[in-house]
């Protein structure tokens, strides 16, 4: 499949585009997202391909290793980020924002996405990186190495796959990888193994401007489900106090 043909333009605030993970069938979850981008004057491009029920033999074997525990639901979730990041590659985007459909935009969403982008224009420049703007598993980067009027920071390992910005450096970096080695895990986690691998710098945003709705109770989760909507977003909301506020006092 060609993706050099742009359907919509979804580009702004020196965005090359916008790239949206969305299933088919989870109308609830594309009005919400379209909701949230709608509060900021953007609309997204929807990557529909390679639903669960769509993942064929050999789609399966050519992108992951064979006898992995993995539902079709973790497979087509890291199909979509290969989708879109072929997307990337044949458009030449140095700057595409990735969001999962249940993305909850900060109100100070657009002012974390232009301080990400500029410091990428001015200190990333001719690097594969790939910066993560959203507090996927509630981590954040300790208060004691934060400096005033800074807002990336290298970090460890990547966030969850809920909200980044890649350029195509490390679009074509990971899926040259893929072709190499296949995966034999879930997304987030195989991003991690590749990107080390690789030497793609990783970024953390501060303060973060996304949040998983998922993980907020929104939405019953598709993938993991185990605990209630409720339950999950009581943890999630005591983990990220804990994460969040707690542990910086010594961080």
């Amino acid at each position: 499949m060609s993706y050099e043909e742009v359907p919509i333009q979804t580009g702004a605030w020196g965005l090359d585009g916008i790239c949206v993970v969305n299933v088919k069938a989870y109308a609830d979850r594309r009005a919400h997202i379209q909701k949230e981008l709608q509060r900021f004057g953007l609309v997204g491009e929807f990557v529909w391909e390679h639903d669960a029920d769509e993942i064929t033999s050999e789609l399966d074997d050519q992108y992951y290793l064979k006898n992995l525990p993995l539902t079709n639901g973790h497979k087509s979730c890291g199909l979509k980020h290969i989708a879109i990041m072929q997307r990337v590659v044949a458009r030449r985007w140095q700057y595409c924002l990735v969001l999962e459909d249940d993305a909850i935009l900060h109100r100070d969403f657009r002012h974390g996405v232009e301080n990400a982008l500029r410091e990428l224009k001015r200190d990333y420049a001719n690097v594969p990186y790939v910066a993560f703007i959203g507090s996927g598993g509630n981590w954040y980067t300790p208060r004691s190495q934060r400096k005033k009027g800074r807002y990336l920071y290298p970090a460890p390992k990547g966030r969850f796959t809920d909200s980044y910005i890649i350029g195509a450096g490390a679009a074509r970096m990971r899926l040259e990888w893929i072709t190499q080695h296949k995966m034999r895990s879930a997304i987030d986690n195989a991003f991690d193994i590749m990107d080390a691998e690789l030497g793609i710098r990783l970024l953390w945003l501060e303060p973060t401007v996304v949040e998983q709705g998922t993980k907020r109770g929104m939405f019953k989760s598709t993938l993991e489900g185990r605990w209630p909507a409720p339950v999950q977003a009581a943890l999630h909301a005591w983990e990220k106090f804990r994460r969040k506020y707690v542990y910086q006092l010594w961080r």
